[in-house]
């Protein structure tokens, strides 16, 4: 059903579950439901751009100055950043008047809002034309892509579409190069680097390597805190001895780089009679009383006297069954990354798993072959062995997954190379559909 017809109303009235319907019959009803609701969302999503374009084109041709300020007319009507507001209203007119194909994918459901917005920002810097034949590159496989699967495919496109236009922007792209940071909740914070590709995958495979260093007997912390630990060791060291390798760090009034946190003397010294408080590292905001005693504990106190109504500062003191290694290579190489589709870990984290069980000394089961061997994180290992996934390779070397459910997914063989006459995309993406079928998630 086109989501623009009776989708909504159906979705609205469906029925409760039925005397003797199994958990198994429910669960496909319910899934389906997902499905269709996903498809309707981003019909609706599309009539919003339509709906932005409209208020654009009105506020254009009001003399009052709305049009100057739509973006933040819109952010305090949604209740956004005035940046969000504003990339909204771009945004629509972008997939309006150059990505047309992307919108009427979006309006028929057949991508979700952010697939649309990948197609969409990936190709903002392309001429119509270019821009056309990314989609027509991208567009067939995008429903079936997760959307880092498709950024990657609108990246690739472009590059090959417009080879002497990728470079320029990457080249304007490097100069924007930048780390930043951001607080969040529970005394957390988030850090974020935008650099070149490689220059990202050197410190990402710097930290992992520390990372697996630093693993110990009994060690519980996932790959993610170790690698997290073995950057803030390495930071702390630099900062503890002030020298970088070949020079000592600047000074900024007459102080080396150091962190601030600041609570109440009574949370410090008497965590109980501390209860309610709140401290604060600068540059972050509130964290508990807890976590700054943690820091206190390996830090330089200084006291200060502040006004206890108010909280100025008034004072400011001081106190001092393996397979062989060489078919192993050839696995790993082969598969890149665990099989699962929408899996993005990386072979050589994963394990090299029998799909059809090994069973030493007898005659039943698999053998210890390439056929028989996949990639697999540990994750969807322990889906296939326990958690009722079912995995089967094709000749083509394609992995087709059933679920517990019977619903059934695969994933393409890795391609290593692709022969220059399969480059060009030949499939597109029908302005209008006149068939009957669904879209085919």
């Amino acid at each position: 059903m086109a989501p623009a017809s009776e989708l909504s109303p159906l979705l609205g009235s469906r029925p409760e579950r039925p005397v003797g319907c199994s958990a198994r019959e429910w669960a496909n009803v319910l899934l389906d439901a997902v499905i269709a609701r996903q498809r309707w969302v981003a019909y609706e999503s599309a009539q919003q751009v339509h709906d932005l374009v409209e208020l654009s084109a009105a506020a254009g041709e009001d003399p009052g100055g709305v049009d100057e300020f739509l973006a933040t007319e819109l952010a305090l009507a949604l209740g956004v950043a005035e940046s969000t507001a504003g990339r909204y209203l771009l945004e629509a007119a972008e997939l309006t008047a150059r990505c047309p194909a992307t919108l009427n994918a979006l309006e028929q459901g057949l991508i979700s809002p952010g697939k649309a917005s990948v197609i969409c920002r990936g190709t903002a810097d392309l001429t119509a034309e270019t821009t056309a034949q990314v989609e027509a590159d991208v567009l067939p496989a995008a429903g079936s892509s997760t959307v880092p699967g498709l950024r990657n495919a609108v990246a690739r496109s472009v590059i090959r579409r417009d080879p002497d236009g990728a470079q320029r922007r990457h080249e304007q792209a490097r100069r924007r190069r930048s780390v930043s940071r951001r607080s969040d909740l529970d005394g957390m914070a988030c850090l974020s680097l935008y650099g070149t590709a490689q220059d990202v995958a050197v410190i990402w495979d710097c930290l992992t390597a520390a990372a697996d260093a630093g693993k110990t007997e009994g060690d519980d912390r996932s790959i993610g805190e170790r690698r997290i630990d073995a950057l803030v060791d390495v930071c702390t060291d630099i900062l503890d001895r002030g020298l970088l390798p070949d020079r000592p760090l600047p000074t900024t009034q007459r102080r080396r780089p150091h962190l601030l946190v600041t609570l109440p003397a009574s949370a410090l010294v008497n965590p109980e009679s501390g209860r309610g408080e709140v401290a604060e590292l600068i540059g972050h905001g509130p964290i508990t009383p807890a976590q700054a005693r943690v820091i206190a504990a390996d830090a330089t106190w200084r006291r200060l006297i502040c006004d206890p109504t108010s909280g100025a500062l008034l004072n400011y003191g001081r106190t001092t069954y393996t397979p062989p290694k060489a078919l192993t290579d050839f696995v790993l190489t082969r598969d890149r990354s665990c099989v699962m589709p929408g899996c993005r870990q990386p072979a050589h984290r994963c394990d090299v798993d029998h799909r059809q069980p090994f069973h030493p000394g007898h005659t039943t089961g698999g053998d210890t072959s390439a056929d028989n061997l996949a990639v697999l994180c540990r994750r969807h290992h322990r889906a296939k062995d326990t958690g009722g996934y079912q995995l089967h390779r094709t000749e083509d070397g394609d992995h087709h997954w059933t679920t517990p459910l019977g619903r059934t997914y695969t994933r393409a063989h890795t391609r290593h190379w692709e022969p220059p006459e399969t480059r060009t995309a030949t499939a597109h993406l029908a302005a209008t559909r006149d068939d009957d079928d669904p879209p085919p998630f």
